[in-house]
């Protein structure tokens, strides 16, 4: 099943230009890959026109968070913050502007009440951009 931006949009608890992907491709129990347009230097995260490639792992951890929500059956995002990277290769200084889409991949490794753990890469042009391990704590309900 694929889903266009507007469906991430619900899965995802960002919108308007930090909403970074465009469309699920395809997901599973244990995968998703999605696509992303290059970005251009109105990029909300563009640094003197440029988007940094570490930022790689805030379009990896959107992707995560749609897999969850997709997982999950649920209508709304899981509320939940991106405690750890780990392992993060950066391949390149920036990411491309013009090569063309990006893609996003993401693979769970685990999963839990309090969070996830997934290992994820992002490429553009079949050229790696950058791939690491991410963890994701969830917001737990307060006891009263």
């Amino acid at each position: 099943m694929t889903l266009d931006r507007a469906g991430i949009a619900r899965c995802v608890p960002h919108a308007g230009s930090m909403l970074l992907l465009d469309t699920v491709v395809h997901w599973d129990a244990t995968h998703i890959a999605c696509s992303a347009a290059a970005p251009d230097a109105g990029h909300p995260l563009a640094r003197a026109g440029v988007v940094p490639a570490v930022t790689a792992a805030e379009y990896a951890a959107q992707a995560a968070a749609a897999h969850g929500a997709l997982l999950e059956h649920q209508a709304a995002p899981c509320p939940g913050v991106l405690a750890k990277l780990s392992d993060v290769e950066l391949h390149a200084a920036c990411i491309p502007a013009d090569r063309g889409p990006l893609a996003v991949n993401a693979t769970l490794l685990s999963r839990g009440a309090a969070g996830c753990l997934y290992d994820f890469d992002v490429a553009c042009a079949a050229q790696p951009v950058a791939r690491g391990r991410l963890m994701v704590a969830f917001a737990l309900p307060v006891a009263r």
